[in-house]
Parts: C-alpha cells; sequence; structure tokens
C-alpha cells in the first residue's frame, strides 16, 4: 500500500519572508514516504522567491524521486505571477491545473 500524500498549503501572502518557513516545511515532506502536494489556492499575493523556491523545490524531488505536485487553480494569484515572472511559457510540465515537474534537462540541473 502506498503511503498518503503529504498535503501543504502556501499562506494568504508567500513572498521572501514567507519562503524560509515554506522551504523548512518541504523539506520535512520531502522526508516522508509518498507524494507531496502543495495547494496554492489560498495565497492572496505570490512573490519571486516563493516561485524560485518552488522551482528548486521540483529539482529537489525529482532527485530524491519523490512525486511533487503544486496546484495552480486557473486565475489565481500564483497563475498570475507565473506569468509575470515568465514561468508560464518556460514549459512546466503539468495539467489540469496541476504543476507536476520541470522541463526535460532542468530537473537534474
Amino acid at each position: 500500500m502506498s503511503a498518503p500524500p503529504v498535503s501543504l498549503s502556501l499562506p494568504d501572502r508567500a513572498g521572501l519572508p514567507e519562503a524560509g518557513p515554506l522551504a523548512a516545511d518541504l523539506a520535512r515532506a520531502f522526508a516522508e514516504p509518498g507524494p507531496v502536494r502543495l495547494d496554492t489556492a489560498p495565497a492572496q499575493e505570490v512573490g519571486l522567491a516563493v516561485l524560485q523556491l518552488l522551482v528548486a523545490a521540483h529539482r529537489q524531488a525529482a532527485s530524491a524521486g519523490v512525486p511533487f505536485e503544486i496546484a495552480v487553480p486557473a486565475g489565481s494569484p500564483m497563475e498570475t505571477a507565473m506569468k509575470v515572472h515568465g514561468l508560464a511559457d518556460a514549459g512546466l510540465v503539468g495539467a489540469d491545473g496541476l504543476w507536476t515537474g520541470l522541463p526535460v534537462g532542468v530537473a537534474q540541473g
């Protein structure tokens, strides 16, 4: 039987001050057996520091063999932040509102 997913959520404000605690939460989650899922719907503001952290988290998860999904609702502040900072057109792997990985070659970077 596979382990249940570890679920995390972004806070209302997800900027530089929240990046450190989020990194610690993700590190703990990646140490658990099973997949990790991050819900971004609660976030009303998403900063570049958190986006950079999530790209790094995808790299860490990929190298550790941990499935990692980020729920990105259509029209959400997370989706807007991804567009503003160029991630929407970066070839991120995903479907149905889930960001599930990085383009081939980036995860190993």
